[in-house]
């Protein structure tokens, strides 16, 4: 005989590969269509007959539910574990990002979506740079309270323009090269911008060259979150 919590848990995790075939699949569309572009139906059709029409609804009344919901699940997939040094972790984090939009239809729906004007009213875009602006700050802070940054500086401030340089820096390279490059140019930013935050004893220490991408996720190892080296 099946032990009760086991036919309890079976229909929990085929609710929650659902929700994760419907996510990958809206992730394709919206980042190939965009909001306006993109219906529901596209979407149930891209799982590949993995999630039925009920399936999809019970889930997501709307398409505005599912956009919604891709948006708000982007800052806590793109956030490393807390690392000692806490600079090199805010420029691990940018990297992190990095490897997620090169690696993750969910991470491009999600720039995609981030910058999409057509956005109903219900969804406000600026929830995610707030998020993202308030993590950056909080790394700041620590590295300030560490004593590795410059003293003086205004956390809130400098965490809002990493966040908007960012978002300006691989919608570029979207254009440019569909984002091929996009690990030199996060590279060259730190370079233009870490001489003005770091302190000036630490700042040889910190490791912001594009080939950080490959140390923290080396094209052989296994998708994920690998742990990032100090």
């Amino acid at each position: 005989m099946t032990p009760p919590h086991a036919r309890q848990r079976a229909p929990q995790e085929r609710s929650l590969r659902t929700v994760q075939d419907i996510r990958e699949a809206a992730g394709e569309i919206f980042d190939e269509c965009g909001y306006t572009g993109a219906t529901l139906k596209m979407i149930l059709e891209r799982t590949g007959g993995r999630v039925t029409k009920g399936g999809l609804y019970h889930h997501y009344a709307s398409k505005e539910a599912l956009a919604k919901d891709i948006l708000e699940i982007q800052v806590p997939m793109s956030i490393l574990p807390p690392q000692p040094m806490k600079l090199q972790e805010l420029v691990d984090t940018s990297y992190f990002y990095v490897h997620l939009l090169l690696t993750s239809p969910l991470a491009r729906a999600g720039a995609r979506l981030a910058m999409d004007g057509s956005l109903p009213p219900s969804i406000d875009p600026a929830d995610i740079f707030r998020a993202w602006s308030a993590h950056a700050a909080s790394l700041l802070r620590q590295a300030a309270e560490l004593g590795e940054t410059q003293r003086g500086l205004d956390v809130e401030a400098i965490g809002e323009i990493l966040v908007g340089a960012y978002g300006g820096i691989q919608q570029a390279s979207k254009a440019f090269d569909d984002r091929k490059e996009l690990p030199r140019r996060i590279s060259l930013f730190w370079q233009l911008i870490l001489p003005g935050i770091a302190s000036p004893g630490l700042l040889a220490r910190i490791h912001f060259s594009p080939d950080r991408l490959g140390l923290l996720f080396p094209p052989d190892a296994p998708k994920g979150l690998t742990k990032g080296r100090n």
